[in-house]
This record gives structure tokens, sequence and C-alpha cells, in this order.
């Protein structure tokens, strides 16, 4: 069963598993999957590894950027079995361009069986000072579409990178609205395919409620998405937080919707995979406590673990159960 049949059965399954799943440990402590976080040279291996521990994350789906090659990612994979699942990378300069060496690349990751998903690929992009250009690259351009195909043979969600409050900012509500229209097409053209939102597209509560009701095959990732990480960034990502909790209007789409957002962090520098990472962890872990249990288990974890296959989180173990050394 590939994406949008995972959709479909898990809201019939939240409340068989809250009552016939077994306990996640002896602790009460919600269990953290991040599905969706990248590194590159400057974030030692050690670093990630260290602050995921910290942070008391079970798993993290993590792709490479930058010079980080693709041995290294899955070194870190084979190393840390139970903590990291190896995501392929898209992204880069190659891939803006629709370079040779982008196709070169998927074909090496591809060729190993380690990689279990795939990270997200970037249509729509602020220039974020000398680290990352802008991107903007249509969904119907050959390397986009080349993910895309490639992501639903193996039966992986698309992750698709967008964000139309800066492109409104930026470029105006005409050109949102094109772009928006696209991603509508696209989800459409592929009805059994799972789509998910990065960043939750820098959408508010209610055009996000919008697409949920009109596109089951389609959820969001909830990085970046909270007070934490706004205040840190000069960035207009959506703040699903207010004095500490969910705001009212995301708590509610939560709350009808709790198959549809997956929990995601998207750590990327060295500033990422540091105390912030475990603050942000700490203000889900007790937003979500707020919750009935079987949605926050839903959001924290399970939705990930069906939509990309993974093992059931258990708190204190995968990245949580590594005890090593803390930085000062």
């Amino acid at each position: 069963m590939r994406g949008y049949a995972y959709v479909k059965s898990l809201t019939a399954c939240l409340f068989y598993f809250a009552i016939l799943a077994p306990a996640h440990g002896a602790s009460n402590i919600l269990p953290i999957i991040d599905a969706h976080s990248q590194f590159d040279e400057n974030a030692p291996v050690a670093r990630v590894v260290e602050y995921a521990a910290r942070a008391g994350v079970t798993q993290i789906l993590l792709s490479a950027r930058g010079r980080v090659t693709t041995a290294q990612v899955l070194d870190l994979g084979s190393t840390h079995p139970a903590c990291i699942v190896p995501s392929v990378r898209t992204k880069g300069r190659a891939f803006d361009e629709n370079r040779p060496g982008y196709y070169t690349l998927l074909d090496e990751q591809f060729k190993e069986a380690a990689f279990r998903a795939m990270s997200e690929i970037i249509l729509v992009h602020a220039h974020k000072g000398k680290r990352a250009p802008e991107v903007n690259v249509a969904a119907n351009t050959p390397q986009v579409k080349e993910a895309i195909q490639r992501a639903i043979a193996k039966g992986w969600p698309v992750v698709l990178h967008y964000e139309f409050r800066w492109l409104a900012s930026a470029y105006g509500t005409s050109v949102r609205a094109t772009r928006m229209a696209e991603l509508k097409s696209l989800v459409t053209q592929h009805p059994q395919q799972l789509f998910a939102l990065i960043h939750m597209a820098q959408l508010d509560a209610s055009d996000a409620g919008d697409l949920l009701a009109a596109h089951p095959n389609l959820v969001f990732l909830t990085s970046h998405a909270n007070t934490l990480a706004v205040n840190e960034s000069r960035q207009p990502w959506t703040n699903m937080f207010a004095d500490g909790k969910l705001a009212p209007e995301w708590k509610a789409l939560v709350l009808r919707r709790p198959d549809r957002f997956v929990l995601a962090f998207d750590n990327v520098w060295p500033e990422h995979w540091s105390e912030k990472y475990v603050q942000q962890v700490d203000l889900w872990r007790e937003a979500l406590g707020k919750l009935p249990a079987e949605l926050a288990h839903a959001v924290a974890h399970r939705n990930a673990e069906r939509l990309w296959k993974l093992a059931p989180a258990i708190a204190g173990q995968g990245c949580g159960a590594l005890k090593l050394p803390l930085r000062q």
C-alpha cells in the first residue's frame, strides 16, 4: 500500500492503536521521529548524533547537503541504524540548473538499498545569505519530474519545498496564485501518491485546511513552524504556536486531521544541531502532550512510521539510547 492509501487508513487506525498498541517504554515521554533534517560539512557527524541523543529523538530521516558525500550519509546510517534513516538528496546547483551531475548523483544514491526516503525537492526557496541561494524551479521541469518518478517507484512520499508567503512578498500575489495552481495540479495528477509540504509551505491555517480538504494525498511537515525557530530567523515561516502551545486555529486543524501532520525539524546548519534542537523538541513534546494521547502519538511518530515504513518509535531508544559525551 502506498502514500495515499496510508493516509486513508490512518484515521481509522488511530483509536485502535491508542487502545491496543504496547506502551512506548516505561516512561510517559512521547516518542519523536524527525521526518526531515540534513547536515553539511560544517556540522560534524558527531554533533548531529549527539544532539539527536540529547533531544531524545528516536529516528531522523537525514540527508546530505554541501560537500557531504553519499558515502558519509550511508556510513552514519550503518553506524547508528536505529537512529539514522538515510534520505536521498536532490538539492544543489546541479538540480537548480538541470545539469548532468544531478542525474549522476541520483543514480549513485539509488544504487544503495540503505536509502529509505527522499528529501525535499526545492521548487520555491528564498535567498538565505551565502549558504542558500534563491531557487525557482517549476514542477514540470525534467529534474523535478525525475525526482518525483523515482520516489513514486520506491513508494516514498514526495517532499516538496514551497515558500508561499515569501513568494507573495517577493513577486506578488499573482505569481503566488500561479505556483499554488501548479502545486494543486501536480498533486491531482498523482492521486495515489502521497505528497508532503515541508515548512507548512509557509501557509496559514485557513489555506492549509483548504488544501487538506481538497487533496487527500497531501500532508504537512512541521519544520520551522514554531516560535523558537521563527524568532531565530528572518524568514516568514509559519508559526503554529502561541504562548508556548498550539495556536487555536492550528490546534483545531490538527485535531480535525491528525493523520495529515508529520513532525519534522529540518536542521541544516551547525547552529541547528545544538541546544536549539533540544528546545524545539521539548516545545513540541509539551504541546502535543496537551492533545488526546492517540492524536499526539500520530503527529509525533506514528504518521512518519506509516508513511516511510519505519520501525515503531519507542521513547529512550534509537538516537535517544546513545550515550555520548556532551559538548560544552
